[in-house]
């Protein structure tokens, strides 16, 4: 997604910050929960990097890549309320005449391990100079989804054009998150940090606030809640603006905090996945899925990694039982995931190959169920990998 605001929307922006409409705090409150908000200014000299691109008039494209909250959706009811739109639009304010681009990279119940999948495609083929990272409530709060963000990140950091990257921090009604190994992250990369959670969890406990005020349900802002964390962003980014003795020169890439294994992707998926073998399945119509229902019919798939990521859906009406393996090993259960999380992890490095089987238990009480297979990744530790046809 694309937009280039114009003058009227610049107006539209400025008036409505200037009116206080993105929350009804006092003055006070709403001073104490930016400053909470910060969790670090981090290093600025990319963000610098592309104020003087943006000075010179060249022009701009932001990005922000995470989950449902990223993407909207209905809690939204208008899309320019979106942090990410808000986001673009205080570059156009902030730098009149400059094209800004905006891409809106969220996908619903999903989360790094997808991401990681996905991030070249997505958001690195379409030259970002600045990245929005949100996968806080997506995210499960443990090393070993860590380990997926921190291979995103990553990257995202390595990228030529020297991406400016901002971790984000939202949270579930009950104050969980991811945040904490995020920021062990971010601080080991010296990234700036935003946080919602941080912000706004004292004042939901004390009551001052409520969190029907920002929130469309458990876990989703409503137009309020992403209106106010476009402030807490956009305050951020007018300090970092004022800021004249910040480096412009980015500090070299750390060794890796966890390991490098999800910063080397390969990932396939709709139209461009291929297979090795196959019996009884179909593409489908428009040939973004193959297609398994009848028992007894397999598929193959070629992938080089140490941790393989499958895309698949099952048909609600019936869904099949099916299993996979790899290598010719042990069959296991293919189980519905909906955050979309690997496989498999720990392989060798190197060329595998997976075989997925549907079965069918018991009688059939409705129209025969499907089995939808969208993509199929690896992540390999060390080294580029090499998609395989």
């Amino acid at each position: 997604m694309k937009a280039h605001f114009g003058t009227l929307g610049c107006l539209a922006y400025l008036a409505h910050f200037l009116s206080g409409n993105a929350a009804a705090q006092d003055p006070a409150q709403m001073d104490s929960m930016i400053r909470r908000s910060l969790v670090s200014q981090g290093d600025t000299s990319r963000l610098k990097a592309v104020f003087e691109k943006a000075r010179r008039g060249e022009a701009l494209t932001v990005a922000a890549v995470g989950g449902s909250i990223t993407a909207g959706g209905v809690q939204t009811q208008d899309p320019k309320n979106r942090y990410i739109q808000q986001v673009a639009q205080w570059f156009e304010v902030n730098f009149p005449g400059t094209k800004i681009n905006f891409i809106n990279a969220g996908i619903g119940g999903t989360n790094s391990y997808y991401g990681a999948m996905r991030l070249q495609a997505d958001v690195l083929a379409k030259n970002p100079d600045l990245v929005i990272v949100e996968w806080a409530v997506n995210n499960d709060a443990g090393r070993e989804i860590a380990e997926s963000y921190e291979g995103a990140l990553r990257q995202l950091l390595s990228a030529p054009r020297n991406v400016a990257v901002i971790e984000l921090f939202f949270m579930h009604k009950d104050g969980a998150n991811a945040q904490m190994w995020q920021e062990i992250l971010g601080r080991h990369y010296q990234l700036p940090m935003v946080s919602f959670r941080d912000a706004l969890w004292p004042e939901f406990i004390s009551g001052r606030t409520k969190w029907e005020d920002y929130y469309a349900d458990v876990v989703h802002p409503k137009d309020a809640g992403h209106l106010l964390v476009s402030k807490f962003l956009t305050k951020f980014l007018d300090s970092a603006l004022q800021d004249k003795e910040s480096s412009l020169a980015p500090t070299a890439l750390p060794a890796p905090a966890i390991s490098d294994l999800y910063a080397h992707c390969q990932f396939s998926s709709n139209e461009k996945l291929n297979i090795s073998a196959q019996s009884g399945w179909e593409r489908s119509a428009d040939q973004k899925f193959w297609i398994g229902s009848e028992a007894g019919s397999w598929i193959e798939f070629t992938f080089t990694g140490q941790s393989l990521f499958v895309g698949y859906d099952f048909d609600k009406e019936q869904p099949p039982q099916a299993v996979f393996s790899i290598d010719g090993g042990e069959a296991q259960p293919l189980k519905e995931d909906a955050h979309r999380r690997p496989i498999a992890t720990a392989l060798s490095k190197g060329q595998h190959r997976i075989r997925i089987e549907v079965q069918r238990k018991g009688e059939l009480v409705a129209s025969p169920g499907k089995l939808k297979i969208w993509g199929v990744g690896g992540a390999e530790s060390e080294a580029a990998v090499v998609a395989t046809p």
